[in-house]
């Protein structure tokens, strides 16, 4: 099962839109940011934060992946630029598996390329966490 239109909820949206004022150079040369304002602007349901599923990865999700074409599983949290880590397992929205898991439910399966051009899917496996869920909508 493919999720076709990602939800989003409207402080992701309107943080995403405003990440270039927080990255070098305003965000030029980020194409992975065009990217995902596009996935924003122009693919996504965006929903107030309390009316957003449970099942739903936000920004500062935990959440468990499997690469479908290597079977590998993973739990990273998703989250903004600079507070990424790799050593906690927090990876920026702006990488291609964070971006690609980005408003995608449990169970939704997000194709995505690598930055050597070859493509892959991630399935949706579990939300061990999600602000809205927990009651926090300004985090």
């Amino acid at each position: 099962m493919t999720n076709s239109l990602p939800v989003i909820t409207e402080l992701d949206a309107a943080r995403i839109q405003e990440l270039g004022s927080r990255l070098p150079n305003g965000g030029k040369g980020y194409t992975a940011l065009g990217r995902l304002i596009e996935k924003v602007t122009q693919e996504a349901e965006i929903v107030p934060g309390p009316r957003v599923a449970a099942d739903v990865v936000t920004v500062n999700s935990t959440v468990s992946f499997r690469d479908e074409l290597t079977g590998t599983v993973h739990r990273v949290s998703v989250v903004y630029p600079e507070e990424m880590s790799m050593a906690h397992r927090r990876i920026s929205v702006l990488s291609p598996v964070g971006s690609a898991l980005l408003g995608r439910t449990v169970g939704s399966v997000a194709s995505f390329e690598l930055p050597d051009g070859t493509s892959r899917e991630i399935r949706v496996l579990e939300l061990h966490y999600q602000p809205e869920a927990s009651g926090e909508y300004t985090r």
